[in-house]
């Protein structure tokens, strides 16, 4: 048996890539992403429930089903929209991808193997293709039809028409779950009979520190890196990746904290401690003890994962956007919860 030879790491990377960009993996993991989240939701829920001290409980399974419940059908909807009796009441921000599957045996002017018209055949009935399909294909493109990019007729090439566009809709995407998180955190507070008004601004305070922080400065220093790779006329894509990464750990990772922070410390705290007077501060004082209410931690940290999977949004990477609202849900959360970590707290 003759020995094969071992397939370089970088041609299943590409491979893995191709697997990815199908219009109907991204369709199978949009359709299961309202059960999988709400199912995790559920899951985190009874967990920190039963964490909480026995005479606690109960209030805090309430603040819980609240703010989780918020925060996952507000997640939902940004992403898809709503619709009710038929009228859709509200567009959702993230589209699939348009399937285009007719004619594709045509559209490849070369003659294939019976196993490849099958593999496409399967494509044009919307299913799946395993990664060895996948493969099997690129490899048949490449080695006997000496054309590689006929791949791309089969599976559309991932790409982003409007970068700005993508990453507008994505700020807007991080908004909505946060906003919906607060409110389901008023909505527990009520319900478990606290006072909610004294916890709002707790809620406020950490609304804005996520959503600055993990979600909008982020945005902007990915869209700083995709200007950046426009004014040298730069077209590769792992360029542009690193690029907006770069503009993503400069301006979110780096300065996301203290600009969060700045806010909270001074336009927010002053809204509702009328006993603090932004405008009599000196610029020093202004910047004293940032961190004093919340300091970052690991999990702010990886919460920056999202990053990654937004600017990867925008590369044209379409399958993560179905995935995008699980992970701006965790930022929600702590928004609903009024998540402070700082020694004045």
């Amino acid at each position: 048996m003759p020995i094969m030879p071992v397939t370089p790491i970088k041609n299943n990377l590409k491979v893995f890539g191709k697997y990815l960009d199908q219009t109907a993996l991204v369709e199978k993991l949009y359709n299961v992403m309202p059960p999988v989240l709400t199912g995790i939701a559920a899951g985190y829920g009874i967990y920190d429930t039963f964490q909480t001290p026995k005479d606690k409980r109960k209030n805090q399974a309430i603040k819980n089903a609240s703010v989780l419940g918020f925060t996952v059908a507000s997640a939902l909807i940004a992403t898809r929209g709503l619709k009710i009796k038929g009228k859709q009441l509200f567009e959702g921000i993230i589209e699939l991808p348009e399937k285009d599957t007719e004619g594709l045996i045509d559209a490849i002017s070369k003659p294939v193997s019976e196993k490849a018209k099958k593999l496409i055949k399967k494509v044009q009935d919307d299913k799946i293709l395993k990664f060895n399909e996948v493969k099997y294909l690129m490899q048949e493109f490449k080695e006997k039809l000496k054309d590689e990019k006929l791949i791309s007729k089969v599976i559309p090439d991932a790409e982003s028409e409007a970068p700005f566009a993508d990453l507008l809709k994505l700020s807007w995407l991080g908004l909505i779950p946060v906003l919906g998180g607060i409110a389901g955190g008023v909505a527990g507070d009520k319900l478990a009979k606290e006072d909610w008004k004294k916890q709002f601004p707790d809620k406020i305070k950490e609304g804005t520190y996520q959503y600055l922080n993990n979600i909008a400065l982020c945005n902007v220093g990915a869209g700083l890196g995709a200007l950046t790779m426009n004014a040298f006329n730069v077209k590769s894509k792992t360029a542009r990746f690193a690029a907006m990464m770069a503009g993503v750990l400069g301006v979110g990772l780096a300065a996301g904290n203290a600009i969060a922070n700045f806010v909270g410390k001074n336009v927010i705290n002053p809204i509702f401690d009328k006993k603090e007077k932004s405008y009599k501060k000196s610029i020093k004082e202004m910047f004293k003890n940032l961190n004093s209410e919340r300091h970052p931690e690991a999990l702010d940290v990886s919460l920056h994962l999202d990053d990654v999977a937004s600017v990867g949004f925008v590369s044209g990477l379409k399958w993560i956007g179905p995935v995008l609202p699980m992970l701006y849900s965790v930022s929600a959360y702590r928004a609903g919860i009024g998540y402070r970590n700082g020694k004045n707290v």
